[in-house]
């Protein structure tokens, strides 16, 4: 029974995966499919947790989940002033940027 619980992390980080490779156009896009990523690291994360009843892990999710709302809220931040300057969020013109 646990067997299929595990499948499904693994399914949606595979499917991060996947959408991180094949969708380069769009940066928010990416964002969600890297948020993506972390959730279901954190899914496999509460069924080991479910399973040897251990509180570590839960504290390893709490703190994986806040770095992920740290990461969003920057990441945002980042692509409205990106936004702001150049009116496009493409990754085809990150050419423009010089340091």
């Amino acid at each position: 029974m646990l067997s299929y619980y595990k499948i499904m992390p693994i399914i949606l980080f595979f499917c991060s995966f996947y959408g991180i490779v094949y969708s380069r156009k769009n940066l928010i896009i990416n964002l969600i499919f890297i948020e993506l990523g972390f959730l279901s690291i954190n899914l496999l994360l509460i069924l080991i947790a479910w399973i040897y009843n251990d509180i570590k892990s839960q504290i390893i999710i709490i703190y994986i989940l806040t770095l992920t709302a740290i990461e969003t809220a920057i990441g945002l931040a980042l692509f409205i002033l990106y936004y702001k300057m150049f009116k496009s969020i493409e990754v085809d013109d990150f050419y423009k940027l010089k340091f």
